[in-house]
Parts: C-alpha cells; sequence; structure tokens
C-alpha cells in the first residue's frame, strides 16, 4: 500500500500482482461501499486499486487487514513463479505528477518497517521527496520557524 495524491486529497494506493488477488480486492471493497479505480504501473506492470483515503479509521482498519492477509498470498504466488528474484521499491509522486519507482533491498525495507508504520514510512519518504523537490539549506531552526508560522 501506499499514499499518493489526487486533486490534493489522499489517495491510497494497493499493489497487486495477479488478478485474482486483485479481483478479490476489488469485490472486498465493493460490499464495503468503497469506491475504487483500476490502473496499471507502466513500470512494473503491476495492478493498482486506487481509493480515496477512508474517513473512518475502523474501515480504514479492515481494509487494510483484508489486502495485508491477500498482499502476503499474492507475494508468496509472485515469489514461487519468479525464480528466488527478490526486491522492493518505493513509489515517488513528484509534485509535477510524475511517478517513478526507487527499488530498495528487501531485507532493509522489512527492517525499517519492523520499527515503523507504514504511515510513518510514507511521511518520511514524502518530507524527502518535498526537500529535494524544494532545496532549503538553511539551518533547521529557521526551517522549523517557517513551518510552525
Amino acid at each position: 500500500m501506499s499514499l499518493s495524491r489526487r486533486q490534493g486529497k489522499p489517495m491510497l494506493e494497493y499493489v497487486f500482482f495477479n488478478e485474482t488477488f486483485r479481483a478479490q480486492f476489488a469485490d472486498y471493497l465493493q460490499d464495503a461501499g468503497v469506491a475504487w479505480t483500476l490502473k496499471t504501473d507502466p513500470i512494473e506492470e503491476t495492478l493498482i486499486l486506487c481509493i480515496d483515503e477512508p474517513e473512518d479509521d475502523e474501515l480504514w482498519d479492515r481494509i487494510d487487514a483484508h489486502y495485508d492477509a491477500l498482499n502476503a498470498r499474492d507475494q508468496a504466488q509472485t515469489e514461487a513463479e519468479s525464480n528466488d528474484l527478490s526486491g522492493a521499491g518505493i513509489y515517488i509522486e513528484l509534485a509535477n505528477g510524475e511517478r517513478t519507482l526507487a527499488t530498495i533491498d528487501p531485507d532493509i525495507m522489512n527492517r525499517i518497517l519492523s520499527v515503523i508504520s507504514m504511515d510513518e514510512f510514507n511521511q518520511f519518504v514524502e518530507t524527502i521527496v518535498s526537500s529535494v523537490e524544494r532545496p532549503d539549506d538553511s539551518p533547521i531552526c529557521k526551517q522549523l520557524e517557517k513551518k510552525a508560522t
């Protein structure tokens, strides 16, 4: 799952490698009354279901739990079919709307996610992307003052 923005509004993206699991998740969302859109990532050729970030935290938790269960099965099937290839990546959406994929060592990604939540990780990545796109080499205290006002 990743976080992006559509017209400034937070949007969640759920990535699948296999159509079977994507369809099961789409059915789950439909049964939960959650509208979704489908897109295919041109880089990885993955299937991505996009939803607006739910305002109901309990619904969000149920959606995430269902995705986690399907994602584990999706990844297991993909790994079984991939001849021991292993990889992880972060989709990054730039200010101009362009998307890119940053490849990360899966062991490092697993270590990171073992100590922080996906939300914290996404916030961290968004901060880095923003800082790269809008460099500010003023002292940290000055940057914090700017954010406070």
